[in-house]
């Protein structure tokens, strides 16, 4: 009697499972699968347009700090951000904790050189360097106000008035680096050869710009 009840019992799962099998499949019938197939294709990479072009993340734009005798470290600063934007967080951090006070366009020149960092720079207020670090989305500290030293990340159109033609340098100051300062480019040439010219940007390639996915588009 055991063994009856047993079998009757695999016979109810049996027809059981039939069962559900062929409402699925009547399911699928009466719904109409769509016979149209979903390919991924490629599209070209567009233009990046991210305005400024090394464009740091908020939280990672370096403040100014001020060495034991109150003095600021904004040329210093300015190279932190320069490290950061590389990809090289480790140097980044050790300039931080081991460069502090005011610099001059050589002895800038010769701690990137200690560190063993190649690098590009001017003297001479040279735009077509700017335009270069633009082009290769490189950042690059610079002379900008009295005694003081900013990063410029890019020439550009202001992302929030898209009916603007304005070209600006943007600039990063790490006094208030929260927010990318505007300055018209004539007067961003004029400005900038008036307060010595000097700028350096390093070599080393910047991170990837952003990715595309592919998009499924469908064939139907």
């Amino acid at each position: 009697m055991h063994e009856v009840t047993k079998q009757n019992s695999r016979l109810t799962g049996l027809r059981s499972v039939a069962i559900c099998l062929l409402a699925v499949g009547f399911c699928v019938a009466v719904s109409g699968c769509d016979s149209s197939e979903s390919i991924q294709e490629y599209l070209p990479l567009l233009e990046i347009t991210e305005s400024p072009v090394a464009n740091l993340p908020t939280e990672l734009r370096p403040y100014n700090w001020t060495d034991s005798g109150g003095s600021g470290s904004c040329v210093n600063a300015s190279q932190v951000y320069n490290l950061t934007w590389v990809g090289m967080p480790e140097l980044a951090q050790w300039w931080r904790d081991n460069t502090a006070g005011g610099e001059t366009d050589t002895s800038i020149r010769r701690q990137t050189d200690a560190v063993g960092l190649d690098y590009y720079s001017t003297n001479r207020a040279d735009m077509g360097f700017l335009d270069w670090c633009t082009a290769t989305r490189r950042s690059a500290l610079i002379w900008h106000w009295p005694r003081h030293c900013v990063n410029f990340v890019g020439f550009g159109t202001d992302p929030y008035r898209p009916t603007d033609p304005t070209e600006y340098a943007w600039l990063c100051d790490n006094n208030r680096p929260t927010h990318y300062i505007p300055v018209e480019r004539n007067k961003f040439a004029r400005d900038w050869d008036g307060y010595g010219g000097f700028g350096l940007a390093l070599a080393a390639p910047p991170v990837p710009p952003p990715l595309f996915d592919a998009t499924l588009r469908s064939t139907k």
